[in-house]
């Protein structure tokens, strides 16, 4: 395998040299860092102008990560590395450090998940597409994997998808590079990259597990030793964790085999039967319309079909084509055959669709490699703009439609929105409202019944910036029992017998306050912002 330490080659004489030359990085490696440093930035600009409130999973991940950051700063290692389960630890231990540098916030953690993990994606991208098709795909890889609608939106928030993502496209090329485990040193790296990946989230496994068989298999009898350095560092860094939560994974081993009928759920269509059309389709359509969009799903496609068509004239092309291959339809098999579908938990195949994006680029001739490579990149920086920074409005090939996730029978060329966040929020600065209320000596706080299931105004949201203004939190509960000290949260669109709502969020709907005590919550008049 090339490798990037430049070792001289013998001399036409015969006579070997020993020199190192220094490492001369092709100018696409310094263009993929630009890239990189240019995702973060915007990330860091973008948390910046943010104030929405973190939804759902996003709330309790980032709650999470303050628990963490609790547990270690409290000497409680132990608490620290089991606080996450049912998810191992490795992204809150990423953004509890973050918590350490920047303070109990929302953007902290947020940033150092973008510090640790963008540059992984893109070293994992560029690593693969390089290994297989050279320095430009590698590049181009970059770009298609940073510029996908999702990878955008899951680095403005603290969830796993994207670590995890990250991580999958690091263990894939640790895993290429081994010359197919005839290597032990870099075999056993690449075992600590997958189980370094293996605690970022459970799901890790179905993601690389083609690519490791069948690069065991291609090595064959004399690859042993390398696969024995392979399997030993997984388990020496993973096997911990696991078998510390046991119990959790059987029950999560449970949901994920079970059958579409035990679901239940308010969202239709994330659970059909496993051997229907629909569930077949699902991830099809989920990639078309909220990982990909469009553009770059059509990149990814005929960079697959021109390596399915390369193994059909009997000329692979690639020397890694039957493992990129393999990964890829494994991941897309082991995904579907969950039964519990999320256009989130497809995006560790990123690394698969960013190289099959590129590849074929790479092999065109230089004008139409010039005009296909300004199509991807003008791709990729539509959806930034557009998920990232809601410029311009969507356009599809079909109305939405709001019963199914995935958004069958229509493809989705541009987006402005993401499939939960979007451009930065400057309305409805909630986190500030809760501050002002300790400063004004409230110590808990609780939301009207009524606001249970709301989506915008999230429980968990609500609940982690409650924890980061200092306040506790009384949950959802009935205005009558407020204590003296606690303020209520009502949330709803603007109505006839409210005063003005003390803050407004970007949906046009308004947040009101009121104290607890006798009478004082029914009023719903308390704002301390607008009184300051």
């Amino acid at each position: 395998m090339a490798t990037d330490t430049g070792i001289a080659r013998r001399t036409s004489s015969g006579r070997g040299t020993a020199r190192l030359s220094a490492p001369g990085w092709p100018s696409a490696a310094w263009g993929a860092v630009a890239v990189a440093i240019v995702f973060v930035a915007v990330t860091c600009w973008w948390l910046s102008r943010d104030r929405s409130i973190p939804i759902d999973d996003a709330g309790v991940h980032l709650s999470t990560t303050i628990s963490v950051y609790e547990a270690l700063s409290a000497g409680r290692l132990l608490k620290a590395f089991t606080e996450a389960a049912p998810y191992p630890p490795l992204t809150f231990l990423a953004g509890a450090l973050g918590i350490f540098l920047g303070g109990v916030d929302v953007a902290p953690p947020i940033i150092a998940l973008n510090l640790v993990f963008v540059p992984l994606l893109a070293l994992g991208c560029y690593k693969v597409g390089r290994l297989a098709f050279g320095p430009s795909a590698g590049l181009l890889a970059v770009v298609f994997a940073l510029g996908s609608p999702l990878v955008v939106e899951e680095f403005h928030e603290l969830m796993l998808d994207a670590p995890e993502a990250a991580l999958v496209a690091l263990a894939v090329w640790a895993i290429l590079a081994t010359e197919r485990f005839s290597r032990p040193g870099p075999s056993a790296l690449a075992g600590a990259a997958v189980g370094a990946g293996m605690l970022s989230k459970e799901t890790f496994v179905l993601f690389v597990a083609g690519v490791a068989l069948v690069t065991a298999a291609r090595g064959g009898r004399r690859a042993w030793r390398g696969i024995a350095a392979f399997v030993a560092a997984i388990l020496v860094i993973a096997l911990p964790w696991y078998v510390y939560e046991l119990s959790t994974i059987h029950q999560l081993e449970g949901e994920a085999l079970g059958s579409s009928g035990q679901v239940s759920t308010r969202i239709p269509g994330i659970a059909p039967p496993r051997l229907s059309s629909a569930n077949l389709e699902w991830y099809f359509w989920s990639f078309l319309n909220w990982q990909l969009l469009l553009p770059l799903f059509v990149f990814a496609a005929t960079g697959w079909v021109w390596t399915i068509v390369g193994f059909a004239r009997r000329r692979p092309v690639s020397r890694f084509a039957v493992e990129l291959v393999v990964g890829a339809f494994s991941s897309w098999a082991a995904i579907t055959l969950t039964y519990v579908h999320d256009p989130r938990y497809g995006m560790p195949m990123i690394v698969y669709l960013a190289v099959f994006g590129a590849c074929w680029i790479a092999r065109l001739p230089r004008l139409p490699r010039a005009v296909a490579a300004t199509a991807l990149a003008t791709a990729a920086l539509a959806n930034v703009l557009g998920v990232g920074l809601g410029l311009g409005h969507p356009v599809a090939t079909a109305p939405t439609s709001l019963d199914y996730e995935q958004q069958p029978d229509r493809a989705m060329l541009y987006a402005s929105y993401g499939l939960w966040m979007g451009p930065p929020s400057r309305d409805g600065d909630l986190l500030g409202l809760l501050r002002a209320l300790r400063r004004a000596g409230t110590r808990a706080v609780g939301w009207y019944l009524e606001a249970e299931t709301d989506t915008e105004f999230s429980p968990p949201g609500v609940a982690v910036l409650a924890r980061i203004a200092g306040l506790a939190t009384v949950g959802a509960v009935d205005p009558a029992r407020a204590g003296s000290h606690e303020a209520l949260l009502l949330h709803r669109p603007a109505q006839p017998g409210l005063p003005p709502p003390c803050i407004e969020l970007s949906d046009g709907s308004g947040v009101w306050v009121g104290l607890g005590g006798p009478g004082g919550v029914r009023t719903w008049s308390y704002c301390p912002t607008r009184s300051a």
